[in-house]
């Protein structure tokens, strides 16, 4: 549409230019002459318009895939409207006592757009908004939350939230790759694997990331240990205890020691095995003078190098270790920081028995900890807040209520969409959003309604790809099976086969090229955050309105900035859905009435209909610049508070 507008503007010029020509050159052409040029301006106009649209977005050229996803059961529908009731009436008991009371609930309109985004991470469709809007049937909420819940943009918005959490990224630096392990945390979600046995599996597995994804787990902090160990305490357990791996812990009650004897039951992993045949190959494939290909050598080994194996060493203090309750470089036996110490009689490694005291129903913490982070995403604080900064001090705001998500989610055995279902089920969620106050945001919370948020970085994203193409959510990213197999050496390698893998490693990323091409706009990849590289890089769209790098846990941010409000305002995602073939143009457009076009825009953009004088006012606006007024419309209500704020 704001092609449209330059056409006119064009067109214009050269009218005019035609009638206020230099009267030398007028008076050299005869009156026929002049009206036939006229005339012939005139058609060439009337054909501009009357030529169908230029397809210029990616929409029948991309490859597309059925995504499935492991519905929500029908048959415990029953239980988890009960327990959503209890849940509303311990936080009624609780805002009573406090001399508080909820806020109403919200109309279907906020509703519609607050649980799109908070499940599937994307405003709805015109069409999806229409259907619930009009639908009459007096449970159709619960009803959308099962359906979204069981769509591909389930699992799709939930990686987003975990790849965050865990610092999921393609590349951590050129020699270790770890896309599997992205994908695989993106498969367990979409087939609900449970939280416990997805940690588990985190937490055990051996081998290449391409042979088991889940070792990119540990093959994260590469190197690392006990880096890693913090990271897991603090993600799984909500703890903090990294200051305890130099000295006792200044605010905490963990001391070196006990980080230590924890650190001790995964004493003898180690993320790298070297072998003396694929050094050898190395140096004879390396000789070469093609410093390209010695570079492409030296990266697949390392690449091979990479893998996550359990050996018989154990853990000693260190060097430096001051303190009375043990010597430096000791030995140091394994124990647990609180829970029962699991038996180690030799069934069972060290750390598949750490995994089993970290994910067992008597820590005290793993199933507190990833209530209270399913709580968090829910209404938007912890009820102990932060949520990965437990202490021995800690009381969560509602103790009663905690208790009862804590037992929920060991009766679910840690189905997290189940327990979801039962939180968006809830009264508390369906009641109008509070707005936290900016002038003392460590107040305590009491939980009228969830709290007012700014969409993150892949929330915005992933709504202009829904207003601009259609069903994103089949737009996947290019498999890299080929590219595992070419990198996965065989036993025994030879300096020839070296050599002849890198040839294979270049066609795959001409093949992942290729595919992105198809998917471009203005050289802009357009495919779910989900399905973006990992994290993206940082002039991305993604990365300018606060999409985390992944360096560190929970780096995101919703903060308001310059370069945003100029993204917004001209860039090229913003003008994408302006372009011919974008869904939003072909909407709008397939609309006779000026009135219904009007509506199409506000129930696309803001999934309600506009007021009566935001009606008027955009009429006004499309009878005064015709065709261009709708796109000035459109531009207008993504550059609102109310599209990137979730109400």
């Amino acid at each position: 549409m704001n092609r449209t507008r330059c056409c006119f503007s064009l067109l214009s010029v050269f009218l005019l230019a035609l009638l206020f020509v230099q009267p030398a050159v007028l008076n050299a052409q005869t009156a026929k002459q002049r009206a036939k040029a006229l005339n012939a301006a005139r058609k060439k106009a009337a054909a501009e318009k009357a030529k169908p649209p230029k397809i210029v977005l990616p929409i029948d050229k991309a490859p597309r895939t059925e995504v499935t996803v492991t519905p929500v059961d029908p048959a415990r529908k029953h239980r988890m409207k009960t327990v959503a009731l209890q849940i509303d009436q311990i936080v009624v008991e609780h805002l009573r006592s406090k001399g508080a009371r909820a806020n109403p609930p919200v109309s279907d309109e906020v509703f519609l757009r607050r649980i799109y985004l908070d499940i599937t991470g994307t405003i709805p469709t015109l069409e999806q908004a229409e259907a619930f809007l009009k639908s009459t049937a007096p449970d159709k909420r619960s009803a959308l939350i099962d359906e979204l819940l069981n769509s591909p943009g389930y699992a799709s918005h939930h990686y987003n939230y975990w790849a965050d959490v865990l610092r999921i990224v393609d590349k951590p630096d050129g020699n270790n790759y770890l896309r599997p392990y992205g994908d695989w945390i993106k498969k367990s979600l979409r087939d609900n694997t449970h939280w416990n046995v997805m940690v588990r599996e985190m937490l055990t597995a051996e081998g290449k990331v391409w042979e088991n994804p889940a070792a990119g787990y540990k093959l994260r902090d590469d190197g690392m240990p006990l880096d890693n160990l913090n990271n897991t305490v603090r993600i799984f357990l909500g703890t903090r205890i990294g200051c305890a791996q130099c000295h006792d812990h200044p605010f905490d009650r963990w001391t070196q020691r006990e980080f230590y004897e924890l650190a001790a039951f995964e004493g003898g992993v180690r993320t790298r095995k070297y072998d003396r045949e694929l050094t050898m190959a190395q140096k004879q494939a390396t000789q070469s003078s093609d410093r390209r290909l010695i570079g492409q050598v030296n990266r697949l080994v390392n690449l091979n190098r990479k893998e996550v194996i359990e050996t018989e060493a154990k853990l000693r203090f260190p060097h430096d270790y001051a303190y009375d309750d043990a010597k430096p470089k000791q030995l140091v036996e394994p124990n647990v920081i609180f829970g029962s110490m699991p038996r180690l009689d030799g069934s069972s490694s060290r750390r598949e028995a750490f995994a089993a005291w970290l994910t067992a129903n008597d820590n005290p913490r793993f199933a507190l900890t990833i209530a209270n982070r399913m709580w968090q995403r829910v209404i938007g604080v912890g009820l102990i807040d932060p949520v990965d900064d437990i202490t021995e001090d800690t009381s969560p705001s509602i103790p009663k209520l905690m208790d009862l998500l804590v037992s929920e989610m060991k009766r679910l055995d840690y189905d997290l969409k189940e327990f979801l279902r039962i939180l968006y089920n809830t009264h508390i969620y369906q009641r109008q959003s509070t707005v936290i106050d900016p002038e003392d945001p460590t107040a305590e919370y009491l939980v009228t309604g969830p709290v007012m948020r700014r969409m993150s970085a892949e929330q915005v994203w992933d709504s202009m790809l829904t207003l601009t193409l259609e069903n994103p959510d089949s737009l996947i990213r290019h498999n890299d099976e080929s590219y595992c197999d070419a990198i996965a050496l065989p036993p025994a390698v030879t300096a020839a086969q070296l050599v002849s893998t890198y040839p294979r490693m270049i066609e795959y990323s001409r093949e992942e090229r290729a595919t992105d091409r198809m998917m471009e706009y203005k050289r802009i990849v357009l495919r779910r955050a989900s399905e973006l590289p990992q994290p993206v890089p940082a002039d991305h769209f993604l990365r300018q309105f606060g999409q985390s790098d992944r360096n560190i846990i929970g780096n995101n941010s919703t903060e308001g900035t310059v370069p945003q409000l100029l993204t917004m305002f001209n860039g090229p995602v913003t003008h994408m859905m302006l372009e011919p073939g974008s869904l939003l143009v072909d909407k709008v457009t397939s609309r006779d009435s000026l009135n219904d076009r009007i509506e199409t825009i506000f129930l696309s953009i803001l999934s309600r209909y506009p007021t009566e004088d935001q009606s008027r006012l955009a009429k006004q606006i499309v009878v005064e610049y015709k065709i261009p007024g709708y796109g000035d419309i459109i531009w207008s209500l993504l550059n609102t508070r109310e599209f990137v704020f979730i109400q």
